[in-house]
C-alpha cells in the first residue's frame, strides 16, 4: 500500500468510526435501536434518519443534528436519501399508485431543508458525475444538469457515462427486433458532458471494453449488457479512437490493445474442435481449440506493422517485441466462475520485433514470461518446470 493509500485508508476509518460515535449518540438520546431506521451522515453537519412503519405504513424522517438535536421532524416522504457524489442535495421518494392496486414509488430532490427543488416525477434519480444526473421514466433514460434542466431527452433505453472522454454512450434500443437479422438499436449517440451531440455510430455494439480512449465496436446485431469479456470472439470488432477516427476497421474476431501496437486476430475458416481428455480441457467451464485463424498488428495510426500471418501473437514486457507462431492451434479455458482466456497449444514459439524481424527462432516447444525475461525451452515436466534448462534460451529486458 503506497502512502497516499494509507493515508486515504486511514482517512476513511477515521470518518467512519466518527459517524459511528455520532449515530450511538443519537440513538441514545432518541431512544433508537439499529436496525429499526435507515440513515446516513450528510456532508454538511447532520444526520438524517428514515424510520419506516411509523404511524402505520408512514415512513418518518428526521433530520438531525450531529449533537442529537432534532431539526426537521417529517412524514411527508416515502424516503430521504444522499447523493452519491456528495453535492449540497438530498434524493427523495414517493409513493405512487399504479393499476391492480400495485404501488411504486417516484425521486425527486430536495435541500438541505427539506424543501423541493424537483418534484417526485422521475421513477429513479442519481447521480453519475459533478455535473449531471441520470434520470429514469418507465425505463426511458435521459440526463439533467446540475441544474436539473434536461439537457439529453429521456427517450433512451440505456446511457452510459465515460469519464475518460467525459462523453455520454446512449441508445434508444438494447433489444433485437423479431427477425433475427434485424439489426434495430444498432444506432448510438455520442453526447458531451453538456449534452450536445457529436455524433451517431451505426454498430451493433460500442463499447470501451479495450481502453477508455478508444471505441470498441462490433459490426452486428448483438446486444450486450455494458460488461462484456475482452478476450469473447465476436465477428467484425473494430475500435475509434476519441475523435471517432477508424483505427482497427470491423473485420476482426479478437482484438487485443497495449501502449504501442494492437494485436488482431482473423478467425478466417477456424476450424473449432474438443479434447476433452486434454490436460486444459480437466476443471474447465467451458473449452475447446481453434485451428486456422491468423494473428496481425497494427500500430495506433492505424497501420499494418505486421502481416495477418502468424497462428499465435502475444505482448511481451516490451511493447515492441512478440512471442509468435506459425504451427499449432489456440484454444480457449474458462474456469469456475472466471473469464476465459486464449492460450496457444502445440506450436513452436520464437520472438519477433516490430518490424517482424526473427529475435529468436520459433523452435521451441514452451514459453515462460517473468518478470523480466522470457525463456524458451523444449523440455518441461506436468508443473512446467523446466528440464532442459541449459539448452533454454533466455531474454532479458
Amino acid at each position: 500500500m503506497s502512502p497516499e493509500e494509507l493515508k486515504a485508508f486511514e482517512e476513511r476509518q477515521t470518518e467512519m468510526q466518527q459517524t459511528r460515535e455520532i449515530f450511538d449518540l443519537i440513538c441514545s438520546k432518541l431512544n433508537l435501536k439499529y436496525g429499526e431506521f435507515f440513515g446516513f451522515r450528510d456532508t454538511r453537519g447532520f444526520v438524517v434518519l428514515n424510520i419506516y412503519k411509523d404511524q402505520g405504513d408512514k415512513t418518518r424522517v428526521l433530520k438531525v443534528s450531529e449533537a442529537a438535536e432534532v431539526l426537521i421532524d417529517t412524514h411527508r416522504y416515502c424516503s430521504v436519501y444522499h447523493s452519491q457524489t456528495k453535492r449540497n442535495v438530498l434524493f427523495f421518494s414517493e409513493i405512487r399508485d399504479k393499476p391492480n392496486e400495485y404501488k411504486t414509488t417516484r425521486e425527486g430532490v430536495l435541500d438541505e431543508n427539506f424543501e423541493i427543488l424537483v418534484p417526485a416525477v422521475y421513477d429513479s434519480l442519481r447521480d453519475i458525475n459533478e455535473e449531471s444526473y441520470l434520470a429514469t421514466i418507465d425505463d426511458y433514460h435521459g440526463i439533467l444538469n446540475s441544474k436539473f434542466e434536461i439537457i439529453i431527452p429521456l427517450k433512451f433505453r440505456e446511457i452510459e457515462y465515460n469519464k475518460t472522454l467525459k462523453i455520454f454512450k446512449a441508445r434508444e434500443q438494447i433489444q433485437k427486433g423479431k427477425d433475427d437479422d434485424d439489426l434495430e438499436g444498432s444506432m448510438y449517440w455520442i453526447y458531451d458532458q453538456n449534452g450536445l451531440l457529436l455524433t451517431t455510430l451505426d454498430y451493433g455494439l460500442v463499447n470501451f471494453v479495450h481502453d477508455p480512449y478508444f471505441y470498441t465496436v462490433y459490426d452486428i446485431g448483438v446486444f450486450y449488457s455494458c460488461y462484456i469479456d475482452d478476450k469473447s470472439m465476436i465477428k467484425r470488432q473494430g475500435l475509434l479512437d476519441q475523435n471517432f477516427r477508424t483505427i482497427i476497421p470491423p473485420l476482426y474476431d479478437l482484438i487485443s490493445k497495449r501502449e504501442k501496437f494492437i494485436l488482431v486476430y482473423e478467425k478466417r475458416n477456424a476450424v473449432s474442435g474438443n479434447d476433452y481428455e486434454s490436460e486444459e480441457a480437466e476443471a474447465s467451464e467451458c473449452f475447446y481449440t481453434l485451428d486456422g485463424g491468423k494473428w496481425g498488428v497494427f500500430n495506433h495510426e492505424g497501420s499494418p506493422v505486421i502481416p495477418i500471418e502468424y497462428n499465435w501473437i502475444e505482448h511481451t514486457f516490451k511493447d515492441d517485441l512478440f512471442v509468435i507462431s506459425r504451427t499449432g492451434l489456440m484454444y480457449y479455458y474458462q474456469g469456475e466462475q472466471e473469464d476465459g482466456v486464449w492460450c496457444p497449444k502445440d506450436g513452436l514459439y520464437g520472438l519477433i520485433n516490430s518490424k517482424n524481424e526473427i529475435i529468436v527462432k520459433p523452435a521451441y516447444k514452451h514459453y515462460h514470461m517473468y518478470e523480466n525475461r522470457i525463456i524458451f525451452c523444449n523440455r518441461q515436466s506436468a508443473d512446467y518446470q523446466i528440464l532442459d534448462i541449459e539448452d533454454a534460451l533466455t531474454i532479458y529486458f
